[in-house]
């Protein structure tokens, strides 16, 4: 595996930037004479990844890297890890798997056995058809305060019942976008992590006043719902994005498996359509839609005592306790 960057502190120290190989990790200020002597927080790292990131490459490049890492390198395992990312924006997409969009059809009316199941699937496969030749992705944003660490506990009061995991792959963008074109997106692309899109399924949509729809900010906005990381695997890392299989687990059940090849708008023509509307900038998150398997299929939510394990192929795997 190629060196990625992690976020990691000792008891009573401020978190740092480290490339970590083999469960060892080694701070990015190692590398005294490059550009990285100055990359002392992960959050002023992304900010700053044009400064940053050809020296960064070029050390991940060198063939010696891993074995310096070994010598002088730190067990992981004595390190807390914290999330990878600290955008300024964080936005998600929605609806942009197409078996979970069949499987939620399948799951409404008379439910997946019923006599108008095939009718309804049929129904929305033509619409997913449809959206991805004459729609756009449909994105809403999320509030920085919401990103958590990869093993940080995730409150559950008994109040909240719905309270629903979505895995993702979290894109984290390294240059300024503005209306770039899908060819030339991924261009933009720092890195990418795990992230879960924790979401609270009943306050969704809102009746009052119906005509409004969704309500993001209630649905999900707590502080602690967007669990991230372990690691940010450089843009370099991964040869195509589109590759990258999701899963996660449940006190060890599957419930979410995936493969970004079925997205509804692939990652480049997320960040495109996006950089239409805003300007992304160094270190924004973008969360790219989730897989089929959603709590809500299984009529299943998270509650305190449950273990989470959310992980992305190549990007590592979260673990998560619910707690009261």
């Amino acid at each position: 595996m190629l060196p990625v960057l992690v976020n990691i502190s000792r008891a009573g120290e401020a978190p740092f930037p480290a490339l970590l190989h083999r469960e060892r990790a080694l701070a990015l200020a190692h590398w005294r004479d490059t550009q990285l002597r100055h990359a002392h927080a992960m959050a002023a790292l992304l900010r700053e990844w044009p400064l940053y990131a050809e020296a960064l490459r070029h050390v991940c490049a060198d063939p010696a890297t891993t074995g310096i890492i070994e010598r002088h390198g730190v067990a992981i395992a004595g390190y807390q890890l914290h999330a990878p990312a600290a955008p300024g924006q964080v936005y998600c997409t929605i609806g942009n798997y197409q078996a979970q969009l069949l499987q939620a059809a399948l799951d409404a009316g008379d439910g997946p056995d019923g006599p108008q199941a095939a009718a309804r699937q049929a129904a929305a496969a033509a619409a997913i058809a449809t959206r991805r030749r004459e729609g756009t992705p449909y994105i809403c944003m999320k509030g920085s305060a919401c990103v958590a660490g990869p093993h940080d506990e995730l409150q559950v009061p008994d109040d909240l019942t719905t309270l629903d995991w979505e895995v993702e792959i979290g894109v984290v963008i390294g240059r300024t976008a503005w209306r770039v074109a899908p060819d030339a997106a991924l261009d933009h692309v720092a890195g990418y992590c795990v992230v879960n899109d924790v979401t609270l399924r009943a306050k969704v949509f809102r009746a009052d006043p119906q005509i409004l729809g969704t309500d993001w900010l209630q649905s999900k906005a707590r502080p602690g719902w967007l669990p991230t990381g372990p690691w940010l695997a450089p843009a370099w890392n991964i040869a195509d994005p589109g590759t990258l299989e999701l899963s996660l687990r449940l006190n060890g059940e599957l419930m979410q498996s995936g493969h970004a090849g079925d997205m509804v708008f692939d990652i480049a023509e997320q960040i495109s359509y996006l950089s239409q509307h805003t300007r992304l900038e160094p270190g924004d998150l973008l969360c790219t839609g989730s897989p089929a398997g959603f709590g809500s299929h299984y009529g299943r939510y998270l509650r305190a005592g449950d273990l989470v394990e959310a992980g992305v192929s190549g990007l590592g795997v979260q673990r998560v306790r619910c707690v009261p």
